[in-house]
């Protein structure tokens, strides 16, 4: 199954639309949201739109929190159906052909609004690896919200930042996508287990 994986996408619509029309160009089967679909509000209508016309998938992020899981009833009388009915569709976690996504490490509980705004920084010792390979069984994992790519296995930080493709074929990974807001969007093919980074540099100015 070929994915589209795209994460922090904080309403930026130019960069979503670049990286849907790649998905499109490259037949992915499935695009998976990772988290973060909201930002301020402002362009949140046209963001679910773009996204529930691509039949995207996904999981929540701390930004969504509030849309997302059991939302008040005056939150849900400030946007439209289309968009409580989109940010309504994202789950906690996902999983796809064994693959977890969760915006957040996985040993924190999406469900948890204090450990979706859990920030210590990427991780970069091996206590933060064992938490994170320790608390759930998959073989390859995905997240979000650092805004960066990250690789890593249970024993150290790969020396890979999104700038080439990548094939996970023996052990275990984490890996974070890079942020749609930032122009960045990824190919992952569960039956060859090939990762391809897609990286477009964004004018921060025209991205809004």
């Amino acid at each position: 199954m070929k994915l589209g994986l795209i994460t922090d996408i904080h309403e930026h619509v130019e960069p979503l639309r670049v990286a849907l029309g790649r998905f499109r160009s490259e037949r992915v089967d499935q695009i998976v949201v990772i988290g973060d679909v909201f930002e301020m509000g402002e362009h949140i209508e046209e963001t679910c739109r773009l996204l529930s016309e691509a039949n995207a998938i996904g999981v929540w992020g701390n930004h969504d929190f509030g849309l997302s899981f059991d939302p008040h009833p005056e939150v849900r009388a400030r946007y439209p159906a289309p968009v409580i009915d989109y940010m309504g569709s994202l789950r906690p976690r996902l999983e796809i052909d064994g693959c977890l996504f969760a915006h957040v490490e996985p040993w924190l509980d999406p469900e948890s609004v204090a450990d979706l705004w859990y920030f210590d920084g990427p991780p970069v010792e091996q206590r933060q690896l064992n938490r994170i390979f320790d608390a759930v069984s998959n073989r390859i994992m995905f997240g979000g919200h650092y805004h960066r790519w990250l690789l890593a296995t249970p024993e150290r930080i790969a020396d890979w930042d999104g700038t080439g493709p990548i094939r996970l074929t023996a052990g275990r990974f984490f890996v974070v996508v890079g942020a749609v807001c930032e122009g960045c969007s990824a190919i992952f093919d569960t039956r060859t287990s090939e990762l391809q980074p897609l990286n477009k540099p964004v004018d921060r100015k025209a991205t809004k």
